[in-house]
């Protein structure tokens, strides 16, 4: 191996140019895959999903689940990869949510669900349909119309017909989402007294309407030598039309029409919500959704360049406003993360001129880092790994020019020794040696480093998606940097350096440092016992601290808004209420002027594909800088949404959760309710659920850190319930399907056919006029036709009875299921929630066939620590492994091993000392901190084994190689741990994910090296290797066991 290495080195310096042209081929590809590489703010971490969506007009929440989604969730049972079936049954909508693990194909998955819902038992007249093939982060784009001239139904039209189709061509686009605004229907409003004198039956109203649409043809004939076509045209084209629609005729021969017993009108189809936007109550909004697997990026910069056609193609005086741009958040993340690499390169070039003192070769060993970064994104590419703000933002360039600085230090040293008197040629041979001298400590180094980062990718589930990308970018970075350290520094170096005699100029630093360490390493070296006892207490201490460090999953991105729900207590109100109360939030948000403007979504759109009550509302709060807030929010959102929370309880009957817009996209994704932390009590009862639900939410709210507390009410939805005596009815020869096609059309309204604009479709409606149907002593009125021609009232026919009944129905694997929906604020998630559940299994008696389970954020961060548990031993498992073959002995493996605990006491330190959480990534900061430790040991004990096999005794040999290593060992951690300090300290937009990883390791490598340089030479000069057994990196590389003796 170790001949590999030197012909390497050997081979790129004889061909200096052959390995210059290669660098710059390196130069232009990195640069042409980082234009193409897809970058995101945010992996796609939820699995693969279906939803299956079914409107079912007219049909409460008891009916929906009993006739739909049951027998739906049935069939879906058993799909090949499933992990979860949830479900939700509303009035009039049925979801059904299929997850499954990531390495199911969303097509297979697709027509497995599509071939299963067809064998359903569900009712003739209802059609389930699947959502498009989207992923938790589909929302990309958000926009709102507006025009002094059309109103809100015009511009509902021109978003439905119009706009859903244009959006929908460009390349990456799945779907478009049209929310607020009526839908435009043609409405026949039966007067049911005006039936009865002209003898005829709403259905017979209903049936002539229906067929009265159509258009036909009679084939063709000839005529002058031309084949004509015959068509007979009858399509309904406006209101007159369908006045004049005939119904039946009289004894007479008189026709009756339509305009003879009902009015015919154009207005809104039963509307399942509405949007609002600042001061308007009734807007119309289209969120354009992306295809799961497209690069967002890409696609929005369709978007961008399709924008000006499709504003130009809309009716003069019609705006089109952007509300929401994933692109901002991606710039903004990429611009803290450009900001914090910039700043750290700089660092690192002014760090290496400090610490050699030479312009040169401060450049030589920058040029490693982007060089090595263009290596990881062609790598990136060539593998189909996008990256993201964790992946590029947690890049520490320190590490990458940890090999070049090793190889440059020891070039300037060996040359400003040795090559004063010779001759160019001659010092060329030296760099040569040089460079070959320490490949064996880079190429062991590095390999040491890669090792930590492979655990990594065992990484499963949401863990999996945000780390595995960077244990890709950091590892084929590493090795890119491996490679140009052992190629391009020294051909670099033999042009600029062998030139002329070098002089090693110290560093006034190196100078110092070393005037200091010189004597107290000696003291060291003479009261090893000290020493490492005192490091014992240390990393018992640091121990204890961490027990009671507070723990987290991942700290959420800061995306510049805030994504507010609030619930209406009671669940029960209408559509003019909710929109009244949306309107008191939009006011008092708006009275901030730290937000810019707010969306308000009461209710969902009228396809189903965001299923909610009216009583449950949504606000997106877009927010400004955090630098042109006022100055008592200190830049601080939690201040500013303690603050919004104050005014807001000042509503009364609503509950509030405050979160983000895409992380309250990841938390429906991942858990099936919106909530970072959620508890689901599952049960066959839904008065038992949400009574118990209220008994838990009670002790959550009581919990301290535990806000924004919503119990999802099942119960309290009022309802008219029309039971049919089977006797009375079969009296005047009339059964359930009568009645059913009574109560559907004559007080549901049921589309009879369409009315075609051009390309635009509108439904006609039949039923009865308002005022013989918006009551219960209208609808007790309301007359029913018998076959002998006479007509009986429905109230002699049925028992109408007003009851609360199901509001919604939750199911999670087939079980029934009551929410509750909190955040954690001003404390850890991790003892917050063991303390709820502590009191819960306490207090909370539930009854046989019920249970609660704790999922969310919560559940993510318990399945992290549980991955951390089985990862962190594997990785150090690995260390020791490396560290017994480079030493060859077990007691020298130990020695070596001690920086990992000497490491781990200022991480755990910085953690404290910054107040931030333990979360999975400064668990993976850990490993990495871990694979750093060992490599400046591994540099130091290789020197101190190489003295001693030259014949130095051990005391002498842990001298001489710990001052001689201690200006690599300080540059190296030196310039890993500033490397990292911007994105320690940054708090810009994109920066929260990554400080947890660089706070661990400049925590680390701060402890790690001052500890190294001190503890690490006690325990080797106290428990050093046997003699006979010294063994160097070189030695394991070249596979052979030293023989020289030790004095």
């Amino acid at each position: 191996m170790h001949q590999l290495i030197d012909k390497f080195i050997v081979m790129a310096l004889k061909g200096r140019y052959f390995t210059l042209i290669a660098a710059l081929l390196v130069l232009l590809g990195g640069i042409a895959a980082s234009k193409v590489l897809p970058i995101e703010a945010y992996p796609e971490l939820s699995n693969p999903q279906v939803r299956v969506i079914t409107l079912v007009p007219g049909k409460g929440s008891e009916e929906v689940e009993r006739l739909v989604t049951i027998p739906l969730e049935k069939e879906m049972y058993g799909v090949p990869g499933q992990t979860a079936l949830r479900s939700l049954s509303l009035y009039g909508l049925s979801v059904i949510i299929s997850t499954y693990t990531d390495v199911t194909s969303t097509t297979v998955a697709r027509q497995q669900v599509l071939e299963r819902i067809q064998q359903a038992n569900i009712p003739s007249d209802v059609e389930p349909v699947l959502e498009p093939d989207v992923g938790s982060l589909r929302e990309i784009f958000r926009y709102s119309l507006s025009s002094p001239y059309i109103s809100a139904m015009g511009l509902r039209a021109i978003q439905q017909w119009d706009l859903e189709k244009l959006f929908r061509q460009i390349p990456g686009v799945i779907g478009i989402v049209s929310e607020g605004g009526p839908t435009k229907t043609y409405q026949v409003n039966v007067d049911p007294l005006k039936l009865r004198a002209r003898g005829t039956t709403l259905k017979q109203v209903f049936e002539a309407v229906e067929h009265c649409n159509a258009t036909t043809g009679g084939g063709f004939i000839e005529h002058n030598g031309n084949a004509l076509i015959v068509r007979q045209i009858g399509l309904i084209k406006n209101e007159e039309d369908l006045r004049d629609v005939t119904i039946s005729t009289t004894a007479a021969g008189i026709p009756i029409k339509v305009r003879d017993v009902a009015d015919v009108e154009i207005g809104p189809m039963v509307r399942r919500g509405q949007v609002g936007q600042d001061k308007e109550d009734d807007c119309v909004e289209g969120i354009v959704l992306l295809r799961r697997g497209e690069n967002p990026s890409r696609v929005l910069q369709s978007i961008k360049e399709k924008l000006p056609d499709i504003i130009a193609a809309l009716p003069p005086g019609v705006k089109l406003q952007t509300l929401y741009d994933r692109e901002w958040l991606i710039n903004q993340t990429l611009t803290t993360v450009g900001t914090n690499v910039a700043i750290g390169i700089t660092l690192v070039v002014v760090l290496l001129a400090i610490f050699l003192v030479d312009l040169r070769s401060a450049v030589i060993t920058a040029c490693v880092i982007p060089l090595s970064m263009l290596i990881a994104f062609i790598a990136l590419l060539l593998l189909g790994v996008p990256a993201n703000l964790l992946s590029l933002g947690a890049i520490d360039f320190g590490i990458l020019v940890d090999s070049a600085v090793v190889m440059t230090e020891n070039i300037i040293r060996r040359l400003s020794e040795e090559g004063q008197d010779k001759t160019p040629a001659q010092r060329l041979l030296i760099l040569t040696d040089s460079a070959r001298e320490v490949a064996g400590p880079i190429v062991f180094g590095i390999v040491v480093i890669v090792a930590t980062f492979l655990p990594i990718f065992t990484f499963s589930g949401v863990e999996g998606k945000l780390f595995r990308p960077l244990a890709a970018t950091m590892v084929s970075a590493l090795l890119g940097a491996g490679i140009l350290a052992l190629a391009l520094v020294p051909v670099l170096a033999s042009f600029f350096l062998v030139k002329k005699p070098l002089i090693e100029r110290q560093s006034p630093i190196v100078t110092i440092a070393r005037a200091i360490y010189a004597p107290t390493l000696s003291w060291c070296l003479k009261h090893p016992l000290p020493v490492i006892l005192s490091s014992l207490v240390g990393v018992a201490l640091a121990a204890n601290m961490f027990l009671h460090t507070g723990s987290e999953f991942l700290p959420h991105l800061e995306e510049g808004n805030i994504w507010l729900r609030a619930t209406i207590k009671p669940g029960s109100v209408t559509l003019t209420q909710a929109v009244n109360t949306a309107r008191q939030i939009r006011e008092t948000l708006l009275r901030y002027p730290e937000v810019k403007q707010v969306l308000s979504q009461v209710g969902g759109p009228d396809d189903g594909t965001d299923p909610a009550r009216f009583a449950d509302q949504e606000f997106y709060v877009d927010l400004r800088a955090a630098k042109d807030w006022r100055p008592e929010f200190k830049e601080n959102k939690e201040l500013l949404i303690a603050s919004m929370r104050k005014e807001l309880e000042q509503i009364p009957g609503v509950g509030y959760y405050f979160t983000q817009y895409i992380q309250t996209t990841l938390d429906e994704a991942l858990s099936g309710v919106q909530g970072s932390l959620v508890a689901k009590i599952s049960g066959p009862d839904l008065g038992e659920l949400e009574k118990q639900a209220q008994h838990v939410g009670t002790i959550m709210s009581e919990t301290p850190g535990i806000v924004d507390v919503i119990v999802d009410p099942l119960l309290g939805q009022p309802q008219f319930v029309i039971e049919i005596n089977r006797g009375e009815a079969a009296r005047y020869g009339l059964n359930e399907v009568d009645l059913k096609e009574l109560t559907e059309i004559a007080i549901g309204g049921t589309p009879a056919t369409s009315v075609i604009e051009g390309e635009k479709r509108f439904e006609v409606i039949v039923r009865l006029a308002p005022k013989f149907r918006s009551s219960e002593e209208a609808l007790n009125h309301v007359l029913v036709d018998t076959p002998s021609g006479a007509t009986v009232s429905l109230a002699q026919l049925a028992t109408l009875t007003e009851v609360n009944g199901a509001s919604q129905i939750w199911r999670d694997a087939g079980s029934r299921m009551g929410t509750i929906r909190a955040n954690v604020r001003g404390r850890d998630l991790a003892t917050a929630v063991e303390e709820a559940q502590k009191r819960v299994l306490s207090e909370v008696k539930l009854p046989t066939g019920y249970k609660v389970q704790w999922t969310g954020e919560f559940q993510r961060q318990r399945e992290a620590a549980h991955q951390l548990t089985v990862i962190l031993p594997i990785t150090l498992a690995i260390i020791i492994t490396i560290l017994y073959i480079a030493c060859g002995t077990i007691g020298g493996a130990v020695i070596m091993f001690s920086v990992v605990p000497l490491a781990a006491i200022g991480a755990v330190v910085a953690l404290n000392i910054t107040g931030t959480y333990f979360s999975i990534s400064a668990g993976v900061g850990l490993i990495a901190l871990f694979g750093l430790a060992v490599k400046n040991g591994i540099l130091l004990v290789s020197f101190v084994n190489e003295l001693r096999h030259d014949g130095m005794s051990v005391r002498e040999a842990v001298y001489t190689g710990s001052l001689t290593r201690m200006r690599p060992v300080l540059m190296t951690a030196t310039i890993a741990a500033v490397g990292l300090l911007p994105a320690a300290l940054s708090n810009e937009i994109g920066s929260q994910t990554q400080k947890p990883f660089a706070i661990v390791i400049i925590g680390g490598l701060i402890s790690c090296t001052l500890l190294t340089l001190y503890v690490l030479p006690a325990l080797y000069l106290r428990f050093s290797p046997s003699p006979g057994r010294p063994k160097t990196v070189r030695d394991i590389l070249v596979d052979h066991t030293a023989t020289s003796e030790p004095e």
